[in-house]
């Protein structure tokens, strides 16, 4: 729900909004909504392919599970219960983040009436979004698990400024599902939630908070629902680590340390431009001193994220650390911008900030869908040209409904899986969870692979994965291969490699070790 204007809430004489008739909370919300659902309705208008995040989700989402390789399960689950009310389509997910992102602009709206903020600060706090490529691009464009985590942060922030106001049991309760929620959505989470911690400890109004006795409540949820992922993850810590591996390199102290604080300070600098040179037009030879608790908690937030960032990196050795990564620990960073721009920016200042974010996102809106028509002229084709349904369409026009579906990854499964509604598709180390299915030895199971061997993807990856599944995994030779031109650039062909054969053929060989992951991570 949109956040509701209170009485008092919006500080008095505030020219800017006066000379610039600036929309009001409500109004910001409904623009900002309309906005991502016109992005994804554009996106989808030209193309009918599942984006390979999207994709793997439709993959995960056919089991229930505590884990999900090295993604924690609660976006998945929240996929799941929307696909199994409308069955496996693109169009839910589309929707849930289009419902993720509305949520994350009405919590920031939120969070700025509880700082007080006026017309332009909330304005500020809005445009903001549209100056940082990782909200404005790439989470309209393909993210999954990072978008649900930014939203249970910025949730998390809402409810510890509600505890300094109302410290109830209720609302002890609340952050500790909140917290939790954010963990299962992300572990980079966890670095949010320290961070936020210590910078409420630094203050006096939010340490009162922290060490109130009916924080018990708090952790006593926390931990509750967080214990039986963290016992799957205890169980299977490959899986539950994987790709962390890909974060270290294999260099000594203290080459690796400083690497990741280099990659750290760059990627965070990447993540918040241009936001921060409109900021410094905005501020320069003005800033604004907080003009409460609330507003300075929100300036020592940063400052506790690099500390907490400092100590990961120091103890773990990571080399690099992901962009995307920041938007649960900088997601704030637009209602920063409009603590320090103070209740009433210059006008004309405040016109160009305003401007600048109109632009950037009326540059998206024209560009996330045309990049797909244009990837020929560009030769820049991307997954979204790919004719991989058309194909599967016609795979399954000659086949018939297979009884289960082999992929060789999460992006050829989960469109997969938008054809094949008839039977599970999966992955082939999941294969043996449905055993029961290939040892009635009725039906045909249809094999299908990427023409691509990158990253153990592809004909080869799909062998290798059956044979490790304990199946017996045919002949190279056996597969057929069927393609077509490349959407918007026919001057390329997209190719896939079929193989159909009885439910019987594929023989057991061994038995397996239990790897429950349903998918390639998302991000």
């Amino acid at each position: 729900m949109p956040p509701e204007p209170r009485a008092g809430g919006v500080l008095k004489a505030a020219p800017s909004a006066q000379v610039l008739r600036l929309p009001g909370p409500v109004a910001l919300w409904l623009l900002a909504t309309g906005w991502f659902a016109l992005n994804a309705a554009s996106q989808r208008l030209f193309s009918i392919t599942a984006e390979t995040d999207q994709a793997a989700e439709l993959v995960r989402s056919q089991l229930w599970q505590w884990g999900y390789g090295s993604q924690p399960p609660l976006y998945t689950w929240l996929a799941k219960l929307l696909l199994d009310l409308t069955g496996p389509a693109l169009g839910p997910l589309l929707a849930l983040k289009v419902a993720i992102l509305s949520a994350l602009v009405a919590s920031l709206l939120q969070i700025g009436r509880l700082l007080r903020f006026s017309h332009a600060q909330h304005c500020i706090t809005v445009a903001g979004i549209a100056l940082i490529p990782q909200f404005a691009w790439e989470s309209q464009r393909d993210l999954t698990h990072s978008v649900l985590a930014t939203l249970l942060a910025s949730l998390t922030l809402l409810q510890l400024l509600r505890l300094q106001t109302s410290p109830t049991a209720g609302n002890y309760a609340l952050a500790g599902v909140l917290s939790a929620g954010g963990m299962l959505s992300k572990y980079t989470f966890g670095v949010f939630l320290l961070a936020a911690v210590l910078a409420g400890l630094s203050l006096p109004a939010f340490r009162r908070c922290l060490l109130n006795v009916r924080m018990l409540i708090s952790l006593a949820i926390f931990a509750g629902l967080l214990a039986p992922h963290l016992l799957w993850a205890l169980a299977q810590p490959d899986l539950a680590l994987g790709g962390l591996d890909k974060l270290q390199a294999e260099t000594a102290f203290p080459i690796a340390q400083l690497r990741g604080l280099g990659s750290a300070a760059l990627n965070a600098i990447a993540f918040l431009t241009p936001l921060w040179i409109v900021g410094l037009v905005l501020i320069a030879n003005r800033l604004q001193p907080p003009a409460n608790t609330g507003q300075r908690l929100l300036c020592r937030l940063p400052l506790a994220i690099a500390v907490v960032l400092t100590v990961v990196i120091l103890v773990s050795g990571a080399t690099r650390i992901k962009d995307r990564w920041y938007q649960n620990l900088l997601f704030y960073a637009p209602a920063l911008l409009a603590v320090l721009s103070g209740p009433a920016p210059p006008p004309r200042r405040l016109r160009a900030s305003l401007q600048s974010a109109g632009l950037a996102a009326a540059v998206v809106s024209v560009a996330l869908p045309a990049r797909i028509p244009l990837a020929g002229t560009l030769r820049r084709t991307s997954a979204l040209n790919a004719p991989i349904v058309e194909l599967l369409e016609e795979i399954r026009q000659r086949q018939g409904a297979p009884i289960l579906v082999i992929s060789s990854d999460s992006f050829v499964g989960g469109n997969a899986r938008r054809v094949f509604t008839d039977g599970p598709v999966l992955p082939a180390h999941v294969v043996p969870r449905f055993q029961a299915l290939l040892d009635n030895g009725e039906g045909t199971v249809l094999l299908v692979a990427a023409d691509d061997d990158r990253d153990g993807r592809g004909l080869s990856g799909l062998l290798e994965g059956l044979a490790a599944a304990g199946l017996q995994a045919p002949e190279p030779e056996s597969f057929r291969a069927m393609s077509a031109p490349v959407r918007w650039a026919p001057q390329e062909r997209f190719k896939l490699l079929v193989h159909a054969l009885p439910a019987s053929a594929l023989v057991k060989a061994g038995v397996p070790e239990d790897q429950p992951s349903a998918g390639k991570p998302s991000r």
